[in-house]
């Protein structure tokens, strides 16, 4: 009985010495160039339907099996949900989570898995109308799931399905038409007169952002109305630095007011009558990218610069659900 106690012993200990050597954290990817330019491949990566149908390495196992998608495409809260009684796939939901700049993050969780694991998209202009894409997944090991991760070889397990999975949606998506999907986005050149918002300017990592508005607008829109202050212009957003590289910016939830309006607690930007850029965009706040590209290539081809970026948000979407009747109209202070 002592040996067999013994015996049990020596096991956890060693279990728990596995568990302190094995991996804290998975990260694996796999990446293909497309001959697509990256907004229409973001757009259609967007758009579980068409991961469902077209090109997930996945739906092999089980064609017929039980799903169910909800949400719009491109916009976050969009999910598949599976159950199937193929072992491969067993049950489970792939959630749009985020739309960073020049990616999706999706959470993925499986039945079985543990927690829910991170996977994301990624691209990268690498030349004219060419794109690398990748696609990854990273997620934290418990402590009690690490010795087991010694054994396993997670990238070879996963990583044929990915690399599966990005020849079958490259294969698709350079045989559709761009013109399928694309929008045109018109232009206008206006001039502004003086004009004052009040806001708070931070500096946000892009990743932020979302939650700050949801928290600010609903706050300075309080404070307006308290004051009794007559807000001239739907929730907006003013951009003064644009930082790509650090994934920031520089940006203030604000509303317009009358000129040099004071409003307690919050800053007021005055800016001087110029000449401003248009474009009006439909759709979800996270998939503006190809509004802001079409202002970017008039000003280039004008030979202009800008100063601050606005975006009025005209749609409440409190009211309307469809994100694809969201109205934001979009300006740039040029000169």
């Amino acid at each position: 009985m002592k040996k067999f106690l013994y015996v049990i012993i020596g096991l956890v200990v060693i279990y728990f010495i596995l568990a302190f050597i094995g991996p804290k954290h998975i990260d694996l990817s796999r990446q293909i160039e497309i001959n697509k330019d990256k907004e229409f491949i973001l757009e259609k990566l967007g758009d579980l339907q068409f991961f469902q149908a077209e090109w997930s390495p996945w739906t092999k196992y089980d064609p017929k099996m039980n799903k169910e998608i909800i949400g719009t495409p491109g916009s976050v809260g969009h999910q598949l949900s599976w159950k199937s009684e193929a072992k491969e796939i067993h049950q489970g939901t792939l959630t749009m989570v985020a739309y960073p700049q020049d990616s999706i993050i999706q959470s993925f969780a499986m039945e079985g898995m543990g927690d829910a694991s991170k996977t994301y998209y990624a691209v990268n202009s690498s030349k004219e109308n060419s794109t690398t894409l990748t696609w990854g997944m990273s997620f934290d090991v418990g402590f009690f799931q690490r010795p087991i991760m010694l054994f396993m070889n997670f990238d070879k397990m996963i990583g044929p399905d990915y690399e599966e999975g990005l020849k079958n949606f490259k294969n698709k998506v350079e045989t559709m038409p761009t013109a399928q999907t694309a929008v045109e986005y018109k232009v206008e050149e206006l001039n502004w007169e003086e004009t004052s918002y009040v806001g708070k300017k931070v500096t946000l990592k892009f990743s932020e952002i979302a939650a700050h508005y949801a928290k600010e607008f609903p706050a300075l829109y309080v404070a307006i109305e308290k004051a009794k202050i007559a807000p001239q212009s739907p929730p907006s957003s003013i951009v003064t630095i644009y930082d790509e590289a650090n994934q920031k910016m520089e940006m203030a939830a604000s509303f317009k007011v009358a000129n040099g309006t004071k409003l307690p607690g919050y800053e007021t930007f005055n800016f001087a009558a110029t000449k401003v850029l248009k474009v009006v965009y439909y759709g979800a706040y996270e998939r503006t990218q190809p509004a802001h590209m079409a202002i970017d290539a008039y000003m280039k081809e004008k030979k202009l610069t800008n100063g601050a970026v606005f975006e009025e948000y005209v749609t409440d979407p409190m009211v309307e659900k469809d994100t694809a009747k969201w109205l934001t109209n979009i300006y740039y202070m040029v000169k």
